[in-house]
């Protein structure tokens, strides 16, 4: 009996791909349309119809976001070792570079991120960070904010939440251990 229906589902599912659809973007997000797969525009907040034939669409959150960038091993400017981790506030400004550039912001956001702040730490020593950490984390903002630059994406504010000397243990594969001062953590 299923099968002899089939066909009416088919129908019906065909029909659904020509009707003009209805699509909200909360005041939150804004979206970006693809008219036949090449043409590029951009909903802001409202109600806006799409055809599903020849359009497919993305809705972005473009509020004020927070990352946490994992904490990482790091060697100083003065050769210590040192566990970094951070966090990162931002939006979108642009919707349509942030969907057309990346495939997935979020991922991006984070790992051009966190090269950023390594670089970062890298070029001071523990004692000037520690002394300046307003101005350290003023630096930390400008230098994400350059590495997200043209990708949609404005940063708000970039500061380190863990900060601490450490020193790095790995075992080689032939089960020995050791003391890496000079490891990077990528």
């Amino acid at each position: 009996m299923d099968k002899a229906f089939g066909w009416l589902g088919e129908i019906f599912q065909t029909l659904l791909r020509i009707i003009p659809w209805l699509v909200i973007v909360p005041a939150t997000h804004r979206g970006v349309a693809f008219v036949r797969g090449h043409r590029v525009k951009e909903w802001g907040p409202g109600l806006h119809w799409y055809w599903p034939v020849v359009t497919t669409y993305k809705l972005m959150i473009v509020v004020r976001q927070t990352v946490r960038i994992q904490s990482k091993v790091i060697m100083t400017k003065d050769l210590k070792t040192v566990t970094v981790g951070s966090l990162v506030t931002y939006h979108i400004n642009d919707v349509v570079a942030a969907a057309v550039s990346i495939a997935d912001l979020a991922s991006d956001v984070i790992e051009r991120s966190q090269a950023a702040i390594l670089a970062t730490v890298s070029r001071h020593t523990i004692e000037s960070i520690q002394a300046d950490r307003l101005g350290f984390n003023k630096e930390l903002t400008e230098r994400v904010a350059e590495v997200l630059n043209g990708y949609g994406v404005e940063v708000l504010q970039a500061q380190l939440t863990e900060f601490a000397p450490c020193t790095a243990l790995a075992i080689n594969g032939n089960a020995a251990i050791g003391s890496y001062q000079l490891w990077t953590g990528f």
